[in-house]
């Protein structure tokens, strides 16, 4: 049953989160604590049984090249033998830091069943539920461990005060622009001519035409 909203903090968010984690991450953690646990005591019975190997050899067949050598070497036995499991168990902790990285990545992948996220709808503010719908996005896919671990660290870090100012300066510029009249500045144009009309040559007139062949005489005033 949904609990008092009076009740529902951020808090109480993180609270209701935290449960829905540790339910889900529980088995894996006790997985991976089981399987680091028996690797190290693997590895340290392994570098016993090194040691006692290495304390086993003796470097007789060095006589050929004089006491010394072989006085060093057996000096410098234990030294070795410690050099090579230090360098053995970096290189088992490096393997096992690779799986354990890989393991916590798949494990956020995991997919959060339906009945788990309903209990979270019922059992978190509104404020909760906001943040959880801005967090998750579910065109990417379902939800996973990784989405509950980002909605938990959101609420700690502010994220409903956040957004309420979000939405109070939005909706402070709408109002500003509804109150403004419509009026909108037109981006200024130059001024369209109609193209001119092409100016026209001036028609020559042809000379009339002569009817007859006569040659023209010069007659004398009387």
């Amino acid at each position: 049953m949904p609990k008092n909203t009076d009740s529902l903090t951020p808090e109480s968010d993180v609270r209701v989160l935290s449960a829905a984690l540790r339910k889900l991450c529980l088995p894996k953690w006790l997985w991976r604590s089981g399987i680091v646990a028996a690797t190290v005591f693997i590895w340290i019975w392994l570098a016993k049984q090194i040691m006692t190997f290495g304390n086993l050899i003796r470097y007789d067949g060095l006589e050929p090249l004089g006491e010394q050598v072989v006085s060093f070497m057996t000096r410098f036995n234990p030294y070795l033998w410690i050099g090579i499991i230090v360098i053995l168990s970096l290189i088992v902790l490096s393997v096992l830091r690779t799986w354990l990285k890989a393991s916590v990545r798949q494990g956020r992948a995991s997919i959060v069943s339906v009945s788990v996220v309903q209990d979270l709808a019922q059992n978190l503010s509104v404020d909760g539920v906001d943040v959880f719908k801005w967090v998750w996005l579910h065109e990417e896919g379902p939800v996973t461990v990784g989405d509950l671990r980002r909605v938990r660290d959101q609420i700690r870090s502010g994220r409903v005060r956040k957004l309420a100012m979000a939405r109070a300066q939005h909706r402070a510029l709408e109002e500003a622009i509804a109150a403004k009249p419509a009026h909108r500045t037109e981006p200024q144009t130059e001024p369209v001519t109609p193209n001119p009309e092409p100016k026209r040559e001036p028609e020559l007139k042809a000379a009339p035409e002569r009817t007859d062949d006569a040659i023209p005489t010069l007659t004398s005033k009387h």
